[in-house]
């Protein structure tokens, strides 16, 4: 099930993206301060401005939060984790897909974010395009991606 995340939710969350950061190691190759630099910028308060200036909605599965999505006015993909143990059963597509109802509801033509290489593929596959290349703040290779909304 899929519903608006709630300001109750944010210690939930915050343990899926988290769990969902370690499990990442093509992008950090187990790295620990590569890691707390990804960790450190989400913390409880950062989440609570996110969450309040932008629209997220959580996956609930068995009443756990499984995934999590967070997009601003722009359509630009801000966070977007999936619990590790439960990738690769559609939830990612799910939440992507509700989040594509609502932003064509917006009329907004466009979705955009920076990918890391994990989940470059995922994206691919859900008919996101290649843009520029770029690097985060800590230097981790970032690959900028858009999917245009008919």
């Amino acid at each position: 099930m899929i519903r608006k995340s709630r300001i109750e939710d944010i210690p939930e969350i915050i343990r899926v993206i988290h769990e969902s950061v370690r499990s990442c190691i093509q992008d950090h190759q187990r790295n620990e301060s590569e890691i707390q630099i990804w960790l450190e910028k989400t913390n409880q308060s950062s989440l609570l401005l996110g969450m309040l200036y932008n629209d997220s909605w959580v996956y609930l599965e068995q009443e756990q939060i499984a995934g999590f999505i967070l997009v601003n006015d722009h359509g630009k993909i801000l966070l977007n984790y999936i619990r590790p143990e439960l990738q690769q059963q559609g939830i990612g597509t799910a939440l992507l897909m509700n989040m594509i109802d609502c932003l064509r509801e917006k009329n907004i033509a466009q979705i955009t974010l920076n990918s890391t290489h994990t989940a470059l593929p995922f994206y691919k596959k859900c008919g996101f395009q290649h843009h520029q290349p770029r690097q985060d703040e800590a230097g981790a290779a970032l690959t900028h991606l858009v999917k245009y909304l008919a």
